[in-house]
């Protein structure tokens, strides 16, 4: 057994290939060194081509170490390579850069390239080189592959890395507009998450159903309880993940309930967290669950409008507002959900 093995890898993103090669590698060092080799101008050139966000280092070093958690024998780490010219004119720098990263004698370098045994046996004379399915016979995949349409390579993409290529689709709207109901019906059809809306339960649950004592504190705790029940989602999410209401939302609650908006409210509002908003005018009959106060269908209609500003307010784009009944609003929302996913939905 080697005592130093060191895999590198640039994880644009982490796939199955790349963990089997990590998990091969690290049965054959007492310590492995997973190099997550980062050129800045070059991942966000590549990101940008592929028409998605920045997967920069720390994204890439975090998905790792949460599927290699509890592999004591594994460590990952960050090199910066953006100063140094790009391969494969740089490797006297880069070679440099790799023995002050893992600060050892390396016995082996691991790959599952065989382009590059040639630069490490150069300047790494003393470390044997181990080559491990170049032919992607095994996971016939590359982080090339999944960037061009990660939703056709799902299954290859860990985990972890998942939530980062989720679309985000978020149905909003005033009191007793099927927000609810809708969610369920759609994480069902697309097999997939969803998160409710806390601050529906919130009173009963924390005030001991009297709402008359809503606080600025408990608004607050709202939008983080819904941040994280939204986040929780995401990371269960099966390409696409359905959010019952947002941080907007609760401010609107925060505004009819208290007269004014709430400091801690705002910190969790952000237009970016979405890729679709889909808007349920009060077209659909009005329906006293005990917890509602505001049926009156005038009064319905002017708060539909306030809530509806408050997003133009706060620099929402991608909105849809839906006034059709319950199956005109599921079927509109699978239609949309369906062109999300094929890139079709744009701000």
């Amino acid at each position: 057994m080697y005592k130093t093995g060191v895999f590198v890898g640039k994880f644009l993103p982490p796939h199955r290939g790349h963990l089997s090669q990590i998990i091969n590698s690290a049965t054959q060092c007492e310590t492995l060194y997973v190099i997550v080799s980062d050129n800045k101008n070059m991942t966000a050139k590549l990101c940008e081509e592929a028409g998605l966000p920045l997967m920069d280092a720390n994204l890439r070093v975090k998905w790792l170490s949460q599927e290699l958690q509890g592999f004591e024998h594994i460590n990952i780490v960050y090199l910066n390579e953006s100063d140094i010219p790009e391969y494969p004119y740089g490797w006297g720098y880069w070679a440099g850069y790799i023995k002050d990263a893992v600060d050892k004698k390396i016995d082996v370098f691991f790959s599952g390239d065989s382009e590059y045994e040639r630069g490490y046996k150069f300047y790494f004379p003393d470390a044997d080189f181990k080559l491990f399915d170049y032919k992607r016979e095994r996971y016939p995949i590359s982080a090339t592959i999944i960037r061009k349409n990660p939703f056709k390579y799902w299954d290859y993409i860990l985990g972890s890395a998942r939530p980062f290529f989720a679309k985000r689709f978020l149905i909003t709207g005033t009191e007793s507009c099927g927000k609810t109901t809708t969610a369920k019906y759609l994480a069902k059809i697309f097999y997939t998450s969803w998160s409710e809306e806390v601050g529906r339960y919130y009173a009963a649950k924390f005030l001991g159903g009297n709402e008359a004592i809503y606080s600025e504190q408990d608004f607050g705790r709202i939008a983080y309880l819904q941040y994280e029940t939204d986040m929780d989602a995401l990371q269960r999410a099966n390409k696409i993940v359905f959010y019952d209401t947002d941080a907007v939302v609760t401010q609107y609650y925060a505004e009819l309930y208290l007269g004014k908006k709430v400091d801690m409210v705002e910190s969790f509002i952000d237009p970016s967290r979405y890729d679709m908003v889909m808007m349920f005018a009060p077209t659909v009959p009005w329906v006293n669950d005990g917890m509602r106060f505001n049926g009156e269908q005038a009064r319905r209609e002017e708060l539909n409008q306030k809530l509806l500003k408050m997003y133009e307010d706060y620099g929402f784009k991608n909105i849809r507002v839906f006034y059709g009944n319950y199956h005109e609003r599921l079927e509109n929302c699978i239609i949309l959900a369906n062109e999300l996913l094929k890139g079709k939905v744009y701000d």
